[in-house]
């Protein structure tokens, strides 16, 4: 990681960690990572971006490693994390940025792009497909979905439980989730229905895998050490509140140029069929790519795939050296 530099920005009242590559003032590409990640979830991409011409920028987001601001469930809803993203805008002297999310910052990503249409040159969407407004809170459209069987994101509701399974033994537990939702470990997933934790069902691999070396995944380790789950988790539990205050909004299109990929076996994927089928309806301006042998981590899984259809992408919507025009 010896391309990268590492700094702190003060933005929304945040003293916000980031990871960079590239000349500043560059196009700039804002890289969001996602559950249970940090910046260095970009490793693979944000030589390769600095190098094809943009400011390549990775942030802890609020509540991650080096990143405070999430004591509260409140602290952790899509709007003020949407302004986090904003302000950090603004604080690397940009008018606007191409979004490249995961997961989490996948969802965060489509909500910047919708309410903050101006600030947004194109967006890259990872695992989590955009499929405009709910019409129920989503933990009621969960428990209505999965019923009586165990499902992560509803475990993940209750207070101090999660934290205390997942803090037990940090190194196992992130080693056993990025092995577990990632292609090979998918093959031979499966939740049985008396789960009661989210790591019952997990194995963990002899060997580490070719994408999460040791000393990548003593970097995560290292933070989650540091920090606890509680900051992360809150994001999963300001879902409703989220749902909540966007009830009110009229406007789920995303006009910005948007490349959607997914992992053919992410998990996520998987139970966001509806959502990817919406997709369309809210996006006008789409391309997506279902990459094979691909899980959940995806930009880490299929660097290389990712890396060439963003920059073919990127070349199209956002080429570097250009001023790039409201959308």
């Amino acid at each position: 990681m010896g391309f990268i530099q590492e700094r702190r920005v003060p933005a929304n009242g945040l003293d916000m960690f980031i990871a960079e590559a590239g000349v500043k003032g560059a196009p700039l590409v804002l890289c969001l990572h996602g559950f249970p990640e940090c910046w260095a979830s970009w490793r693979y991409q944000l030589p390769v971006l600095a190098q094809s011409g943009y400011h390549a920028v990775a942030p802890d987001l609020r509540g991650y490693g080096e990143t405070r601001g999430a004591a509260t469930v409140e602290d952790c809803r899509l709007s003020r994390l949407a302004g986090d993203v904003v302000a950090l805008i603004d604080a690397l002297g940009a008018e606007r940025a191409v979004l490249v999310g995961h997961d989490w910052g996948c969802a965060l990503a489509w909500e910047v792009a919708r309410t903050y249409p101006e600030r947004v040159t194109a967006v890259v969407g990872l695992s989590v497909p955009y499929g405009g407004p709910s019409p129920r809170a989503p933990t009621e459209a969960m428990r209505e979905l999965f019923g009586d069987h165990f499902f992560y994101m509803l475990y993940f509701q209750q207070a101090e439980v999660p934290e205390r399974e997942l803090g037990e033994d940090v190194r196992y537990s992130l080693r056993a989730l990025f092995h577990n939702l990632s292609a090979e470990g998918m093959a031979n997933f499966q939740v049985a229905p008396d789960d009661s934790g989210v790591l019952d069902s997990m194995r963990v691999p002899a060997r580490p895998s070719r994408w999460m070396r040791e000393e990548d995944l003593d970097y995560y380790v290292a933070r989650f050490e540091k920090t606890g789950f509680t900051g992360a988790l809150n994001w999963y539990r300001a879902m409703d509140i989220s749902w909540e205050e966007s009830r009110a909004d009229d406007n789920w299109t995303i006009q910005a140029p948007v490349l959607f990929l997914g992992g053919m076996q992410d998990p996520v994927l998987m139970f966001s069929q509806k959502a990817l089928a919406r997709m369309p309806d809210y996006v006008p301006n789409l391309n997506t790519v279902v990459l094979d042998q691909c899980g959940h981590w995806i930009q880490m899984e299929q660097a290389a795939e990712v890396n060439r259809e963003m920059l073919a992408f990127l070349a199209e919507a956002a080429p570097p050296g250009e001023d790039h025009p409201e959308p």
